[in-house]
């Protein structure tokens, strides 16, 4: 059975953002406390942007996967924040290399969450990529 790949690929989305939110919120506080943006809409972003938010959110996923076993492990209770912020590095880094800021990144996500055409189109690079 395959899983529908819109259905997919928000629930990365949801995982990227939460956990780029979640684990960047520590780093965001020393920068600047970040503002609240209107809905992007996907005419925003050119066709290079998509495609690196593609594989961006496939090695971000990967990388959440990672550490949200290691962070599970016995005896890491004490270490939590420590995890969270290398995997927070891992995956801003994963991000960065694809060209995006974390920001572009979240406002994709969130733009493809609202716009089924735009979350259909990244899906299908996703599906391409190896």
């Amino acid at each position: 059975m395959k899983i529908q790949p819109v259905a997919w690929v928000l629930s990365i989305f949801l995982s990227g953002i939460l956990t780029l939110g979640t684990g960047l919120s520590v780093w965001a506080q020393d920068v600047k406390a970040p503002q609240q943006q209107p809905p992007a809409q996907a005419a925003e972003f050119d066709r290079g942007q998509i495609e690196s938010f593609a594989s961006a959110a496939r090695e971000v996923h990967q990388i959440r996967s990672k550490w949200q076993s290691r962070l599970q492990e016995p005896g890491n209770a004490d270490k939590v924040q420590e995890l969270q912020t290398q995997a927070s590095a891992e995956m801003r880094s994963a991000v960065e290399e694809k060209g995006l800021t974390v920001e572009t990144y979240n406002a994709i996500a969130t733009a493809a969450q609202q716009n089924p055409e735009l979350a259909e189109r990244i899906a299908k690079l996703m599906e391409q990529s190896p």
